[in-house]
């Protein structure tokens, strides 16, 4: 069902904002996350985690952190869909994960791997479906754009030898769905930030490319289209400063100037990813001046995803010795 046509409106929206502005005080803030990272302990690291409401079960290994956010996410679908008006929305968000277990599949049957542990069940199709589809060519689970992908990625693997080639395919059709996906929803606020997303990934594969030495020809195949920068723009030969012009009105500008930074040999290739990740995050703080709508989901959403990886970062940088400053460097914005 569209956004803002037939049945559902602003209005609707009206108990699940109430409940989620509630839920946004036990997200993990940058002071949770400078507690985390300096606390003495493990334990009280756990502590903290606690008052956001996760287990208070201290782990033992990086593999029992993501036991604990696998849990979590399974529990934030089933909240957001529990409250949400329009499933369609939350779709968009589970998408990517029928991508990734497909890629998973593909590269775990190619390379003879033990590959069941990476698995996210959190898409529209669940793993041992998706499994049964895959072995069977059969595909009647999936949707149109996601056999179509799956089965170009099966054959651009066995062709090619090249796991790459085939996530390329996979991450192309799964931008794209998304788009679609959003554009249905009627959310303008949903497809700014898809768009936003795009734009994003290309940009952090036109600077990673050009850092290697890789050639127009690559790009062609790396970057995906309907961002609000062409690919045909970033593919075309340019110093860093013209790369640094193509996102001055952007919401990434300053992703621009760090991304120029770097072909200039002046900054890390991490340093993008992390203007990138807080660009989004910038886009979803709308949502916090929004009284009632689609927009407090989704920034919830997105924010709890987004906390999943903080905790993730501050867990295996605790259990690799890291100093609380080199952990700190590596985290995000924060939503709250």
């Amino acid at each position: 069902m569209k956004y803002g046509e037939g049945s559902i409106q602003d209005i609707d929206y009206l108990y699940s904002t109430a409940r989620l502005r509630s839920l946004e005080r036990g997200l993990l803030s940058h002071d949770r996350m400078d507690r985390m990272c300096d606390a003495k302990n493990l334990e009280d690291a756990v502590k903290v985690l606690a008052e956001c409401g996760y287990d208070d079960t201290v782990p033992v290994n990086p593999g029992q952190v993501d036991e604990l956010l696998a849990e979590a996410r399974n529990e934030l679908f089933k909240l957001v869909e529990s409250i949400a008006p329009d499933l369609d929305i939350v779709d968009v968000f589970k998408v990517k994960y029928d991508y990734h277990n497909v890629k998973t599949f593909l590269k775990g049957e190619h390379g003879g791997e033990n590959y069941q542990a990476l698995f996210i069940p959190c898409g529209r199709v669940p793993v041992e479906v998706l499994c049964e589809n895959l072995r069977e060519n059969s595909y009647k689970d999936f949707s149109s754009s996601l056999r179509r992908a799956a089965e170009e990625a099966k054959e651009v693997l066995g062709r090619t030898n090249d796991p790459q080639l085939a996530d390329f395919v996979l991450d192309n059709a799964c931008y794209k769905e998304m788009l679609a996906l959003a554009q249905q929803t009627n959310s303008k606020f949903l497809v700014g930030y898809v768009k936003l997303l795009i734009d994003s990934a290309n940009l952090r594969a036109v600077v990673r490319s050009r850092r290697m030495g890789k050639d127009a020809d690559f790009l062609r195949l790396c970057l995906i289209p309907d961002g609000t920068i062409s690919p045909a723009a970033l593919i075309s030969e340019m110093n860093p400063d013209a790369f640094e012009a193509l996102y001055n009105s952007s919401p990434l500008a300053a992703a621009g100037v760090t991304g120029a930074a770097v072909l200039r040999g002046e900054a890390r290739l991490t340093s993008v990813d992390l203007k990138c990740d807080d660009a989004l995050t910038e886009y979803l703080k709308k949502a916090k001046y929004v009284a009632f709508g689609e927009q407090p989901l989704i920034a919830f959403l997105v924010a709890k995803e987004n906390e999943f990886t903080a905790v993730r970062t501050i867990m295996a940088g605790r259990f690799a010795g890291l100093s609380p400053d080199m952990i700190k460097e590596r985290l995000r914005d924060s939503y709250v």
